[in-house]
């Protein structure tokens, strides 16, 4: 670690010759909000890694962006560039069984692109030819935005519905109705005794699928209970059979979450994992209960008023099973929105054309 550091400071006193102290100051800011970043990511190691490598990448979209860009405009252009592969990233990962759209890891990806370019821009300094932003560079900026904003459009109408409809027209795609949509109407429930849980059901849509198919739901978890768990989500999708998938991820986030407060090395990770289980088991019994009680998942009753003893059970919970993933706009709203900008960008464009070609 000593040698890296070391290593790292020759290169910026030496060879960028970086010798001012607010430089360093930016540039350690910077390294701690990675580090922060990095180690709150960590309970998923391949997105922290992958926090890193977006870091990583903006420094090469900024070398490569050099040799076309030449003021300060660049910082944007790279930002923005970043944000847009990571919108593509997050639509491969869609594409492949057991993976997922989400929003929040396209903005973890934008983030990381920026400190990136902060760190370039207040600690690194390097020369610009020009401060004064060139017509070139507003178009780039311009068209890198407008693909931004119709790429995130078009993410938020891929809807079940239109999945089935392009599925049916190219069958070799047939497998993406397999995927988790990367859209669909969901229902965010309040409950004072948990906090937040969010459902593609209603309430009462919860209420009647647990009261009147508890029996045929036992039965399959039943089944199901040796095999893996990412079986049963790819064979139960969320979009076709909302209860059960819905309540094994619960489950499993129960499950996993108990495990690991048994395992934790102290006090404070053990009390976080047990809230969480805790919670969990409190959705699933007041919500699934009925279904809970025909599968092999029902815990004992003794195990929550044991973690009761341990913990302070009246925190605000919100969690994460089927989160609100997409932008909260309707979609002819969001479409509009988008329409008016991109109108607005080519009249820019038309605009700094006719006066390159009135000089």
């Amino acid at each position: 670690m000593t040698g890296a550091f070391l290593s790292c400071l020759y290169f910026l006193w030496f060879r960028l010759k970086i010798r001012a102290l607010p430089n360093y100051l930016w540039l350690a800011a910077i390294a701690i909000a990675y580090i922060f970043f990095t180690l709150k990511l960590w309970e998923r190691p391949e997105e922290a890694i992958h926090f890193l490598e977006y870091g990583l990448l903006g420094f090469l979209l900024f070398k490569a962006f050099q040799h076309h860009i030449h003021d300060k405009s660049i910082y944007l252009a790279v930002f923005l560039l970043g944000t847009m592969i990571g919108i593509f990233d997050e639509i491969l990962q869609w594409m492949i069984p057991l993976r997922y759209w989400d929003l929040r890891d396209v903005g973890l990806d934008a983030l990381s692109i920026g400190l990136l370019q902060v760190a370039v821009w207040k600690g690194l300094k390097p020369e610009i030819p020009s401060t004064r932003v060139k017509p070139k560079s507003v178009k780039i900026i311009s068209w890198l935005f407008a693909a931004i904003l119709v790429l995130l459009g078009l993410c938020t109408s891929n809807t079940p519905p239109r999945v089935r409809s392009y599925t049916n027209l190219f069958p070799f795609l047939s497998f993406l109705e397999k995927q988790e949509p990367m859209n669909e109407l969901k229902f965010k429930h309040k409950d004072p005794e948990i906090g937040v849980f969010f459902s593609r059901l209603s309430f009462e849509d919860l209420t009647r699928t647990d009261t009147h198919r508890a029996e045929e739901y036992g039965a399959i978890f039943k089944e199901w209970s040796a095999k893996k768990y990412g079986d049963f989500l790819v064979h139960f999708p969320g979009y076709a059979r909302p209860f059960l998938h819905e309540m094994r991820v619960h489950i499993f986030r129960r499950d996993r979450r108990f495990s690991l407060a048994k395992k934790a090395d102290n006090q404070k990770d053990r009390e976080e994992n047990l809230f969480i289980a805790y919670k969990e088991n409190l959705i699933l019994e007041k919500y699934f209960g009925k279904t809970l009680l025909k599968s092999p998942h029902k815990w004992q009753n003794t195990r929550p008023k044991q973690i009761e003893v341990e913990i302070d059970t009246t925190p605000f919970y919100r969690s994460p099973v089927s989160a609100v993933k997409h932008i909260p706009l309707e979609e002819k709203t969001l479409w509009g929105v988008i329409l008016m900008i991109v109108i607005a960008l080519v009249y820019l464009n038309i605009q700094i054309s006719r006066q390159q070609k009135n000089t």
